[in-house]
């Protein structure tokens, strides 16, 4: 547990460093083992037992046009059982790492994930009666596992700083290699709150080290000396206004015909106006949607033009836009844009503002 607990601190330092964001899930897994023999007899004995697990994570990479979470993976598989004349249990420590997706689902608070961990037997006891064995040579449980699980969460706390979720994870964990002649495999339920800490992004990186020293004489009176720091101050104001402003992204999305799904070929413009919001995340995006008028009835097309511009919301928000820098409006149906190429009013206007 030492050796762990160090390699945790290291694995935490190292990723506080690298990301912009860092998260901790932690929870309880209850977990039953689908143990059988060398002659394939499952031992009804055998019961269900708790234990922690928690995931550390360090950052995310890009996928598509998704983003993928990796970070640190612990987990405690643990099971007891009894058969009348003696007591018995297993108490095992697995140390990893894991890759995630997730998503939201329902209103912006409600989400699924998938994961994946990749874990190795760092230490594990096996007590019965009195004696106590050493697991991390059986080679039933030692080696590689592999750990897919599948999740919903709900999503309690979400500022520019600070994020909470709390959920439920179904996982099942089975050796990557041979276990000999007897097998085992892992079935657990999770339950589990998360934490994510966000780094805050700043709108002029300006560094102490890189601005002039002011330096004032011994004989300059304390007025004067105010005088001289608020010139400085509005020098350095100025040169703000003097930087150049981003480019404005491109602010139309166009989509199919009775379809709300974003084409691949959109990606990109959304992409970039995702990383303008982040840069600039005083801005507001409204994402207004519209269907044609020359198909469908008024009511439906009001609804489709609602999807796309939740379409494009979800894209967003997938891109780790602040939710609140996102506002979604349905316009219905429309021919304004273009009446002789219906494709042009199958769209989703974006719409730039500033926050008051």
């Amino acid at each position: 547990m030492k050796h762990l607990t160090i390699t945790l601190i290291i694995i935490l330092v190292w990723g506080k460093g690298f990301s912009q964001e860092i998260s901790v899930e932690s929870g309880l897994n209850f977990t039953s083992y689908r143990y059988n023999n060398s002659t394939g007899d499952s031992n009804e004995n055998v019961k269900p037992d708790s234990g922690f697990y928690s995931r550390l994570g360090l950052g995310a990479f890009q996928l598509g046009s998704q983003k993928i979470g990796y970070g640190a993976s612990f987990q405690q598989l643990n099971a007891t059982g009894g058969d009348g004349y003696e007591n018995y249990n297993w108490k095992t420590n697995y140390l990893g790492g894991f890759v995630q997706y997730q998503k939201l689902i329902y209103k912006n608070r409600i989400g699924a994930k998938l994961s994946l961990d990749f874990l190795h037997l760092v230490s594990g006891k096996q007590k019965i009666g009195g004696e106590t064995f050493d697991l991390t040579n059986e080679k039933e449980m030692n080696g590689t596992w592999i750990n897919p699980s599948v999740g919903v969460f709900a999503n309690v706390i979400n500022s520019n700083s600070l994020g909470l979720d709390i959920g439920y994870n179904f996982s099942y964990a089975f050796k990557a290699g041979g276990q000999g002649t007897e097998s085992l495999s892992y079935a657990s339920s999770q339950v589990y709150f998360r934490v994510h800490l966000k780094s805050p992004k700043n709108e002029l990186d300006v560094h102490e080290h890189e601005l002039p020293k002011y330096i004032i004489p011994d004989s300059v009176s304390n007025n004067q000396l105010a005088l001289e720091q608020e010139i400085q101050n509005l020098k350095l104001e100025i040169n703000v206004l003097q930087q150049p402003l981003n480019p404005l992204p491109e602010n139309t999305v166009f989509f199919n015909l009775d379809s709300y799904k974003i084409d691949k070929d959109q990606y990109q413009k959304l992409e970039t106006l995702a990383n303008y919001l982040i840069n600039n995340p005083t801005m507001i995006a409204t994402l207004v949607g519209y269907a044609d008028d020359t198909t469908g009835q008024t009511a439906y097309n009001q609804t489709l033009s609602n999807n796309r511009s939740k379409s494009v919301q979800e894209f967003l928000i997938s891109m780790l836009v602040d939710p609140s820098q996102c506002i979604v409006k349905g316009e219905g149906e429309t021919s304004q844009f273009n009446q002789k190429i219906y494709d042009s009013n199958r769209r989703v206007t974006i719409i730039l503002t500033s926050k008051k």
